[in-house]
């Protein structure tokens, strides 16, 4: 593990992600959260219904930024509580600040890296990750998984591990996915 200047621990593999997002990155897009909250919002809700977060279930945020879907993960899970973890210091204190200005108390934020966070065995019902930078969707649902939660088709079948070569020509069933990234991939309605 290799701390950064922050002091935060992340994997090697994440040393240069951790640089700029708990840097430069992160400040700007901490700046202009309402912007970037804006570009996701055509799928923001189709997201999080695909996610079928229970009222009672704890959710999962892999790199949720400013924690638009963290708080809004939180309010659907009211009797639960929902997770949001960054690499981005002054992305996570502006999440903290809007989840406490929106009163919402079971949204909590963690600076940390999603690979190698402590997260414990069925800690969590629902994983997701709307607008991280996933940029494999195995490496996405690798995440996910090792998070205690499952990648599963809107239908609720598991989806991963999944053979590509079944999937050519097709569009690929997964809601671990950023539309930003992946957006050919995720079926809209």
């Amino acid at each position: 593990m290799t701390p950064t200047t922050s002091g935060l621990r992340v994997d090697p593999s994440n040393a240069e992600q951790a640089k700029a997002w708990d840097g430069g990155e992160g400040a700007y897009w901490a700046a202009h959260a309402e912007h970037f909250d804006r570009t996701v919002a055509a799928y923001h809700l189709p997201f999080l219904d695909a996610a079928a977060i229970g009222t009672g279930e704890q959710v999962l945020d892999i790199g949720c930024g400013t924690g638009q879907t963290t708080r809004d993960a939180a309010r659907r899970a009211a009797s639960g509580g929902a997770l949001g973890v960054d690499l981005s210091a002054e992305m996570i204190a502006l999440a903290r600040r809007l989840a406490t200005a929106e009163d919402l108390g079971n949204a909590r934020f963690e600076q940390a890296d999603a690979q190698i966070y402590p997260f414990g065995p069925g800690q969590f019902d629902v994983a997701i990750a709307q607008n991280s930078k996933l940029w494999d969707i195995a490496a996405g649902a690798l995440l996910v998984e090792a998070a205690g939660g499952r990648v599963t088709s809107p239908q609720g079948h598991a989806i991963f591990p999944l053979d590509v070569a079944t999937y050519v020509d097709e569009e690929l069933p997964t809601v671990a996915a950023s539309a930003a990234v992946h957006g050919d991939l995720i079926r809209r309605p």
